[in-house]
C-alpha cells in the first residue's frame, strides 16, 4: 500500500510540474504580445528652477576728504629775531615795532581813509544795443519769356529794333491779343542790359520811328518807352496802301540792327504771292529776326513766311497762343 501511494504522490507532482511548465511557457509566449498597445509612462512632477535672488547694489557714498594728522608741527610765523628750526618755525629779522594809534576813539574803524577821485572830461560810453540778424529772404526769380531768353543768348552788345505791324490786316485782332504782344515786349525791355540799346518802329500807312538813332539802356529810357509802347493801337488806313513787314525790314536794315524783334501776322501787300525767295532776300541787313505771332496756326501763309524770315536769319518763330 506504501510503495502504491509513493508512486502515486510522485506521478502528482510530476504532472503538476509538467502543467506549471506549460503555463509558464505559454504565459511568456503570450503575454508581450497582448501589451504591444500599452505604453508605460512615468509621471514626474518638474521642480521649478531656483532664482537665486541678488540684492541691489547699495549706493556709493560719497567719500569726504580728510586730513591726515601728523607727528610735524604746524608752520608759525614768529616775529621774532631767533633764527630758523627745523621744526617749521620761521622767524623774522627784525622785531616788528609797535606804533601807536593816532586816535585813541577805539571805536573808530582802522584802515585806509576813504578818498574820492573826481575825473574832467570824460568821454561818456555809449550804450550799444545788439540787434537779431534778420535774414532776409531770398527774392523770388523773375518769369523769362521766350522772346527774354533769346535776347539773352546773344552776346555782346545788342542793338535790338521792335518792329510792330498795325496795318490795315491787323484790325481784327483782338485787343487782348495785341496787349500780350505788347507786354511782352515791355517785358523784355526791362532785362537788358547797360550796353544795349534799342529802338521802336511801328508801320502802317506810315513808317512811325520812336526815336532817330538807338536809344541807350537806363532806367529813364526804359520807362518812356514802356509807356510808348503801351499808347500803340492799330489806325484805319483811308490814304493809300499800308506798309508790309517787307517794307519795314527794308528799312530797319538801314540802321544795321543786330536783333529785329518782329510782330505781323505775315500778310505781304507789295508781292503778289507768298514767295519765299523773296521773303528771305529781305531778311539781309537786320541780323538775327525773332519773329512774334499770334492767332494763327502753324501752316497758315503769314505763319510761314515769318518761320522763313526766321530761318534765314538764323532767329526764332514763336506763335505766342500755342507755346511755340
Amino acid at each position: 500500500m506504501k510503495s502504491k501511494s509513493s508512486k502515486a504522490f510522485l506521478i502528482s507532482v510530476l504532472l503538476h510540474l509538467g502543467i506549471g511548465g506549460l503555463g509558464l511557457f505559454y504565459w511568456f509566449g503570450t503575454n508581450p504580445q497582448r501589451n504591444t498597445d500599452n505604453i508605460n509612462a512615468i509621471f514626474i512632477t518638474e521642480e521649478k528652477p531656483k532664482v537665486r535672488r541678488i540684492p541691489r547694489r547699495k549706493r556709493v557714498r560719497a567719500t569726504q576728504r580728510r586730513t591726515r594728522n601728523t607727528n610735524q608741527p604746524r608752520l608759525k610765523i614768529l616775529t621774532s629775531n631767533q633764527p630758523a628750526t627745523t621744526r617749521g618755525v620761521v622767524s623774522a629779522e627784525e622785531a616788528a615795532p609797535f606804533q601807536q594809534f593816532d586816535s585813541n576813539d577805539l571805536g573808530e574803524p582802522i584802515g585806509p581813509a576813504t578818498t574820492s577821485v573826481e575825473f574832467d572830461d570824460t568821454p561818456r560810453v555809449q550804450r550799444v544795443v545788439e540787434r537779431p540778424f534778420k535774414k532776409r529772404p531770398k527774392e523770388k526769380a523773375r518769369f523769362k519769356s521766350r522772346l527774354v531768353k533769346f535776347i539773352e543768348a546773344q552776346e555782346g552788345p545788342q542793338r535790338i529794333v521792335y518792329c510792330i505791324d498795325l496795318s490795315a490786316s491787323m484790325q481784327n485782332l483782338p485787343p487782348h491779343k495785341l496787349k500780350r504782344i505788347i507786354d511782352l515786349m515791355r517785358n523784355s525791355l526791362t532785362f537788358l542790359e547797360p550796353h544795349d540799346s534799342f529802338n521802336v518802329v511801328a508801320f502802317s500807312t506810315e513808317l512811325a520811328v520812336y526815336q532817330g538813332d538807338f536809344v541807350p539802356v537806363t532806367e529813364d529810357t526804359v520807362s518812356t518807352a514802356s509807356a510808348y509802347l503801351a499808347n500803340i493801337q492799330p489806325k484805319i488806313n483811308v490814304k493809300g496802301t499800308d506798309h508790309d513787314m517787307l517794307t519795314a525790314l527794308t528799312e530797319t536794315a538801314k540802321t544795321a540792327p543786330t536783333l529785329v524783334v518782329l510782330f505781323s501776322d505775315g500778310i505781304p501787300t507789295t508781292i503778289a504771292g507768298p514767295d519765299l525767295t523773296l521773303v528771305g532776300e529781305h531778311a539781309t541787313g537786320n541780323g538775327r529776326i525773332f519773329a512774334m505771332g499770334i492767332g494763327m496756326a502753324p501752316n497758315f501763309p503769314g505763319a510761314v513766311m515769318l518761320k522763313q524770315l526766321a530761318t534765314v536769319s538764323a532767329g526764332d518763330l514763336w506763335l505766342v497762343d500755342r507755346g511755340r
